[in-house]
């Protein structure tokens, strides 16, 4: 049988790997890890199923808990999209055998489903249907239940995988989803629709009418359809090829940065390397949770004088791009640091390129959170505070705790669980730019005038921003005086 061939060849593939032995104690301890999680997991959802009468006891349970069903599952949908691999299958050795592209496409499809994601649902559900379902429904109606709440994981798991390889190509329609889940959203947050009924409705209908599994059959069968149909166009390389070279010249160029000279060839090709390569590109898909992060927060807090939260989220807000790249500025180039040290014959411009990007992005974050002033104008002046600090102080201290990084990073690799490269130099350079902001507002505050403090954090921003060449010169020369021991570090492949 071919599969069965397919996977004992991949299984052959994996076992002969060089890192096989270096990474078999990692697993056994993230199986170790796993079994851990799963068994709490299981504890917690049978003291959950036990007690979800008295938890909710205006509720009737089941509906109550198919009311957070679609959360649950656009929660799933999103750790999907930062966690999960993309199914991977190497179609060269089997391209001169007579197997057809339906199996080999089938094949992979097929390796997602074994994916851990699919599984946890199996944990949660299985004790609220024993305790809350099993003594008052009959089991056809616990049949179809299942069934459709099984076929709704197979949904979300093919549309999570067609989402991520659509995004990763710059696809329209992954935009589009994107909108739609991020309207949806806010839609519910301000209490112009409700989700939880619909959820409630949607789920509790498999129940009092089993045909309704019709519907989670129906999408799950077209999210494997159109995944097949997408895989279909791309599986060999050379029937792509022209596209790929238009889409190439469409993205990422750029080409209006080389009017700056130097230093915007050095900007042009430092947003290429973020935007062509996947631990860079993934790593930015953090950014929107950093900027959303003032609709879970503002509410909450409006009103209240708690003006060190707001001005802690402020700079948490316009400065994602100090932490999320910032940390790794040099680690970044580590595959090919030793071609830069010959190449490049002034570090001004190398560094100054670097720091301009840090400015831009920060004063981007910062035009994306003006519409909080919805929330209030404390909140539009404390993030034009927190904007100017970071524009002045944060690029200024990345660049010189940059010169302390000297362990490799692999672009090529995932982000989500990928701890290479990463050392307490991170922790760092993220944690001060953070604290800084409330380090100047708390003399003020004590004094009783916090007003001022916020003025303050701004002022200081300004006064570094103004001092940027002198900032800029010192981390140059350090870089000079640690260049080699960091190109020796970013040498050592792990």
């Amino acid at each position: 049988m071919v599969y069965k061939l397919l996977i004992r060849n991949e299984w052959k593939q994996l076992r002969r790997s060089s890192m096989w032995e270096q990474s078999l104690g990692i697993q056994i301890f993230l199986g170790f890890i796993f079994l851990i999680v799963f068994a709490e997991l299981l504890a917690g959802s049978i003291i959950i199923a036990k007690n979800f009468e008295e938890m909710f006891p205006d509720d009737d349970p089941v509906e109550k808990f198919n009311s957070f069903l679609l959360y649950g599952f656009g929660l799933g949908f999103l750790m999907r999209f930062f966690m999960q691999k993309v199914p991977e299958f190497s179609i060269q050795p089997y391209r001169h055998l007579p197997i057809r592209k339906s199996v080999l496409i089938n094949y992979v499809l097929g390796k997602s489903l074994l994916s851990f994601f699919n599984f946890l649902p199996v944990v949660l559900f299985t004790p609220f249907i024993l305790f809350q379902m099993a003594p008052w429904y009959a089991g056809s109606q616990i049949a179809g239940y299942v069934l459709g709440v099984l076929f709704t994981v197979i949904t979300v798991n093919f549309f999570s995988i067609w989402f991520k390889r659509s995004l990763s190509g710059n696809n329209w329609a992954a935009g589009i989803i994107a909108l739609v889940l991020v309207g949806l959203g806010l839609l519910d947050y301000f209490g112009l629709i409700s989700l939880g009924k619909f959820s409630s409705l949607l789920f509790t209908a498999l129940l009092d009418q089993p045909a309704w599994l019709l519907l989670p059959l129906a999408l799950s069968m077209i999210a494997y359809l159109i995944n097949y149909a997408a895989l279909s166009a791309g599986l060999y390389p050379e029937e792509n090829i022209k596209k790929k070279k238009s889409a190439s010249k469409r993205i990422g160029e750029f080409s209006y940065l080389k009017q700056f000279g130097v230093i915007g060839e050095l900007m042009r090709l430092e947003i290429k390397l973020l935007l062509r390569n996947k631990r860079p590109k993934s790593t930015l898909y953090f950014l929107p949770v950093f900027l959303f992060y003032g609709l879970m927060i503002y509410p909450d807090i409006q009103g209240k004088e708690m003006l060190g939260m707001l001005i802690f989220i402020g700079t948490f807000m316009t400065g994602p791009i100090l932490i999320i790249y910032g940390q790794f500025l040099l680690s970044w180039e580590s595959s090919y640091f030793d071609g830069i040290l010959v190449h490049i014959s002034d570090f001004h411009q190398y560094f100054r390129a670097k720091y301009y990007i840090l400015v831009g992005a920060t004063l981007a974050a910062y035009i994306l959170t003006i519409p909080y002033v919805y929330f209030g104008t404390k909140i539009l002046l404390i993030n034009t505070a927190a904007m100017l600090f970071n524009v002045g102080v944060g690029p200024a201290f990345i660049l010189m705790m940059s010169t302390n990084n000297k362990k490799r990073l692999d672009i090529t690799q995932r982000a989500a669980f990928n701890y290479q490269g990463v050392s307490f130099t991170q922790y760092l350079m993220s944690f001060p730019v953070m604290v800084m902001p409330l380090l100047v507002y708390l003399p003020f505050w004590a004094f009783g005038n916090p007003t001022a403090g916020i003025v303050a954090i701004g002022v200081a921003g300004i006064i570094a921003f103004a001092f940027s060449n002198g900032f800029i010169n010192m981390a140059v020369r350090r870089f000079l005086n640690r260049k080699y021991l960091i190109a020796e570090g970013f040498r050592q492949k792990y």
